[in-house]
């Protein structure tokens, strides 16, 4: 098994190699625009590193969010071209997901901007519920995964390719409308 894993739902972009008894990652601090700059460069380097090709890959992972709107539309973008050229099987996963996994039960929190959080309540690495808050509604949540985050991103991965948790279309996870298209509603 080679599943290529992409993250791009925040300022750090993380890619990860995931193989059957081991991962091999970047993780590359790019801010609020440098995801399109850099990430096949990364993905480049990576399988370099790995000393295998795009051929030799079986799936790709996209993280779909919540996070960064941009950041997001530019992970699921690449991955649904890499599987589409390559015809490899895609793997949709979730920012609450790494954040839960290898942990029972738990509330994870994602950064949304301006003291905002995306919310979810998890048991064994399941989401059960989200939500949205303001930041007057902030709740008490995890904010960080259990382990490094591309370890959590393949953990996530390996389990989804074991149970054949496959997708036909990679989309983004949006809990809410970017702020462009909140303003444009206001006008």
């Amino acid at each position: 098994m080679n599943i290529l894993a992409i993250d791009t739902s925040s300022e750090q972009l993380c890619v990860v190699l995931v193989r059957d008894g081991d991962e091999i990652s970047r993780n590359v601090s790019v801010g609020k625009t440098g995801h399109s700059k850099i990430l096949m460069s990364e993905v480049d380097a990576l399988l370099c590193e790995a000393d295998i090709t795009l051929d030799a890959l079986d799936a790709v992972a996209v993280v779909v969010g919540p996070g960064s709107f941009t950041g997001i539309r530019i992970g699921v973008a690449t991955a649904t071209a890499l599987a589409f050229a390559k015809n490899l099987k895609r793997i949709r996963v979730t920012s609450f997901e790494v954040l839960a996994y290898n942990r029972a039960t738990v509330r994870v929190a994602v950064e949304a901007g301006h003291g905002n959080a995306y919310v979810a309540d998890c048991v064994d690495g399941e989401v059960l519920s989200c939500r949205f808050l303001t930041e007057h509604e902030r709740e008490d949540a995890v904010l960080g995964p259990a382990m490094s985050h591309a370890k959590a991103i393949a953990g996530v991965v390996r389990e989804k390719w074991r149970t054949n948790r496959f997708s036909d279309v990679l989309e983004p996870f949006y809990m809410r409308k970017s702020q462009a298209e909140r303003e444009k509603d206001e006008i």
